[in-house]
């Protein structure tokens, strides 16, 4: 998808998490149990982190963690009812 037909929708938020494949299908299979990063270094403060509109991006930074066997890619969506 390109980044113009992001562009379309400004209340829509397609975001990319980068993990292991793993931990993917776990995010699958009980979305509830989403592990916040909680991080004492968390330079954005704690959450669960995805790449807005990224998918490469997610899955580049997936490939570079050495604790990453596989690499995969969740995405994430996000739909507001009012935007500023």
């Amino acid at each position: 998808m390109k980044q113009d037909e992001y562009d379309e929708r400004p209340n829509l938020y397609i975001g990319f998490h980068g993990c292991d494949r793993s931990v993917g299908q776990k995010l699958l299979n009980n979305p509830d149990e989403i592990k916040i990063s909680d991080h004492s270094y968390e330079w954005l403060g704690y959450g669960f982190y995805v790449w807005e509109n990224n998918y490469e991006r997610a899955f580049e930074w997936a490939q570079s963690r050495k604790m990453i066997e596989k690499p995969f890619v969740l995405g994430v969506v996000k739909l507001t009812m009012k935007s500023l």
